[in-house]
């Protein structure tokens, strides 16, 4: 059996309540204790810890360095070329591979490749000479004979030597031997041109002497080419003298009946890419 708890009485709840302020001063002085003694534990340990040295500042080298020496100069390079024919059969093959695929990688931008039907598939230039001896020849006996024809062929020579690319071609002097040699005649008889250029070159491409010979008129019946249309042809014989083909494009000086008196950009491309390669056969052997 449960006894049940008798109520509080009026005297007990008194003495609660007389104590209750006591208790509230006691809780409050205890508490200003704690906060006293952690503000003494604070300032002691701090007072313990024992300051950090600061590193001295480094101090700079303000002395001057010696001047740099400038960069060593390197020799100009001349233009790279492909490796040259050797007898050894296989880098042959390799030479001739890759002269093949610079002039196809050139493509509609060079005419290089028309050279190889006269050729037999041999690449022909002018091979280790910076400069060409042109001999013109002066022909007073020459009916329609003028020398202004000398200057217009020395324009001609004057147009390639723009370029850069090709040796430069120098007027022979007295006792010179002539490499190119210049020279006029009324007109070639069974033609119908009025400029033929035959190079004598071996089998190894290397051209060794250039005739450029330049007729006045076409045929009997047509009258005198006009200087501007002498200084074209003379033009036109002489890029075949360097080596260069005819071009299919009539915008180009090579072009067989172009109007043109100048080297094209066309031109300017065939004839920097044919003295960047090495003369001879391109022919693949069996």
């Amino acid at each position: 059996m449960v006894r049940a708890r008798p109520p509080p009485t009026l005297a007990s709840a008194r003495n609660f309540a007389s104590v209750l302020p006591i208790f509230r001063v006691v809780l409050r002085t205890v508490l200003i204790v704690l906060l006293l003694g952690l503000g003494v534990l604070v300032l002691v340990d701090s007072g313990r810890r024992v300051p950090l040295r600061q590193a001295p500042a480094a101090t700079l080298d303000r002395t001057p360095l010696p001047p740099r020496a400038p960069p060593p100069t390197l020799p100009a390079m001349a233009p790279t070329a492909l490796v040259p024919p050797t007898a050894t059969p296989a880098l042959d093959l390799f030479a001739r591979l890759a002269v093949r695929r610079r002039i196809i990688r050139e493509g509609s931008q060079v005419y290089l490749d028309s050279l190889f039907p006269h050729t037999d598939s041999v690449l022909t230039r002018w091979f280790e000479r910076t400069t060409l001896s042109v001999a013109l020849v002066r022909d007073t006996l020459l009916a329609r004979w003028t020398p202004g024809l000398l200057e217009e062929a020395r324009a001609g020579m004057r147009a390639w030597d723009a370029i850069g690319a090709s040796p430069r071609l120098r007027e022979a002097t007295a006792g010179d031997t002539a490499d190119i040699t210049v020279r006029w005649v009324d007109l070639l008889p069974d033609s119908g041109l009025v400029g033929s250029t035959t190079l004598d070159w071996g089998r190894d491409g290397i051209v060794r002497r250039a005739t450029v010979t330049l007729a006045l008129r076409r045929n009997t019946d047509s009258l005198v080419l006009p200087p501007p249309g002498r200084v074209r042809v003379a033009t036109h014989e002489l890029g075949h003298a360097l080596g260069l083909p005819h071009s299919d494009n009539p915008d180009d000086i090579m072009f067989r009946t172009s109007p043109v008196t100048a080297p094209s950009p066309r031109d300017q491309a065939t004839l920097r890419l044919l003295y960047v390669l090495f003369p001879g056969p391109l022919r693949l052997q069996p």
